[in-house]
């Protein structure tokens, strides 16, 4: 009897030791696991605390997906409602009435690869160094990289070979759809920058994915050349004179002069009536985007950001196309974010800058984001209007011969040219086309800005001093790791303009 009951007793303190370990072992599978190659986040930025104004855009954005829609090469002074009277942007222009817009948001960079890095790591090129062929510095945290470990599936879909993995961005991406995925979708290769056929990836995607939490961005090309908008596009502004159309010369005699005269490109200014129509193309594929997410019953679950990576330059300060010169033509670029629902729609005419759209939409989402390395600023207490301001300066560069650098403020601009001696400055209340060079009559404003370049300078991991001083050598960008580029991507890139 004793040994009877010594057996049932044994017995069952082995049942409840195995349902011990089940109940431990399912807790423990409910644990996101630290992912392999995955930072621990160890010292992790502010977020913008509980406020009442601050918790109706949280809970809007609560529990969503991020889908960020840049459309390359869009100037925001050409999209209607950032004031153009021509009928370039219809789409935006209904998003932008359920947004926030963001009315004087500037891309890091005139070119889209460093641009593009800036938006995925929240630093500028100088600490990136994402030129070229040049990938990600490795262990670099990243948009995709912080989102995938709060729980997000992460996909990419770019038609740009300067925004994919064949050159080194989108790598830490979980899929990603690009321009090798394009090019069987179309009937010659040409054809790879047309919305379309990375749509029909982005609808064959959602039909699988609808019901995972997301991060997505999408690259459309157009506006960028080469300019294939269908021909009732093109009619809309054939044969007409552009709104302010102006020319102007450069600056300095740049060493670009002779290589821009020699710049293939339609004549003026029939090249921005061709450019207003593609404009038009990049937002009909902006619609179909919005068609997309509300077919799949996931657009009121999702925060949509639209932008651009940089501008594009007919001229106006001599500079052509983009990726030289740093005035607003090439910079000044559009920024709008949908919150589900609408919620918080309104107008932000704070200066703003691409590498603040990562720690914003960590803030956003309650997501902890790592202080060390960020070099933007949450926009959230902007959108919410419990501040008014993100930064008193905005800092932005280009290539060029010389490279040239712009430090703005709300009121003056200040460019700096990579050979340490030519400056300009600009009045930017009388002077909003930075027509005139006022530095010989401010010099204590043109002081005090370049004192905020230094204090930008000689925090970034290549130090641009060059641009203060003529006798400081300029620093090499690292070679190691540098990806070889295919004779395919080599002849797309061409396509673009980007090799010549």
């Amino acid at each position: 009897m004793h040994t009877s009951a010594q057996g049932r007793s044994k017995g069952w303190s082995l049942r409840w030791l195995l349902l011990f370990v089940l109940a431990l072992w399912a807790a423990l599978a409910l644990v996101p696991l630290p992912q392999a190659g995955r930072r621990e986040i160890t010292n992790p930025a502010p977020l913008t605390p509980y406020v009442p104004q601050v918790n109706p855009l949280r809970e809007a954005a609560a529990g969503g997906n991020l889908v960020i829609c840049v459309i390359d090469a869009a100037r925001a002074d050409h999209v209607g409602c950032y004031g153009y009277p021509r009928d370039t942007t219809p789409n935006i222009d209904r998003i932008a009435q359920e947004s926030i817009v963001f009315g004087r948001h500037f891309a890091q960079y005139a070119m889209t690869k460093p641009s593009t890095a800036s938006l995925f790591t929240s630093q500028h090129a100088d600490t990136h160094l994402a030129y070229e062929n040049r990938p990600l510095l490795e262990g670099t945290f990243t948009l995709a990289a912080g989102l995938e470990a709060a729980g997000f599936t992460t996909v990419m879909f770019s038609s740009n070979p300067n925004a994919a993995p064949g050159t080194g961005l989108g790598l830490d991406f979980q899929e990603v759809y690009d321009q090798t995925h394009v090019e069987p979708l179309v009937k010659s290769w040409e054809e790879f920058t047309l919305p379309q056929p990375l749509l029909s990836l982005i609808e064959s995607w959602l039909e699988k994915n609808a019901r995972r939490r997301f991060f997505a961005y999408v690259h459309f090309d157009p506006p960028h050349q080469p300019y294939m908008q269908p021909d009732a596009m093109t009619q809309m502004f054939a044969g007409q004179r552009p709104p302010g159309f102006q020319r102007g010369d450069f600056e300095f005699p740049v060493g670009d002069r002779d290589l821009l005269a020699k710049s293939l490109h339609p004549p003026l200014p029939e090249w921005i009536n061709l450019y207003d129509a593609n404009l038009r193309f990049a937002d009909w594929a902006v619609g179909e985007l919005v068609r997309l997410l509300a077919e799949a019953d996931v657009l009121e679950e999702t925060v949509l950001v639209v932008t651009s990576d940089h501008g594009e330059a007919f001229g106006e300060h001599g500079y052509l196309w983009h990726e030289r010169g740093v005035y607003d033509e090439l910079l000044h670029v559009p920024l709008l974010l949908r919150l589900p629902g609408g919620a918080g729609a309104r107008e932000v005419t704070s200066l703003t800058q691409t590498i603040d759209l990562l720690p914003t939409a960590f803030d956003l989402f309650d997501v902890p984001y790592p202080r060390d390395g960020i070099q933007g600023e949450s926009l959230l207490p902007l959108m919410a209007g419990i501040e008014d301001r993100a930064h008193d300066h905005i800092i932005a560069g280009s290539d060029g011969e010389p490279p040239s650098y712009l430090v703005r403020g709300e009121e003056w601009a200040l460019i700096l040219w990579g050979n340490g001696e030519w400056r300009a400055l600009y009045d930017l209340r009388p002077d909003p086309g930075q027509r005139h060079n006022v530095i010989h009559d401010h010099p204590e404003v043109a002081e005090q800005m370049l004192a905020e370049f230094r204090r930008f300078a000689v925090n970034q991991r290549r130090p641009p001093l060059e641009f203060l001083d003529p006798n400081h050598e300029p620093l090499a960008v690292p070679q190691e790791g540098a990806l070889e580029l295919t004779p395919d991507l080599e002849r797309r890139l061409r396509a673009l303009g980007y090799v010549r």
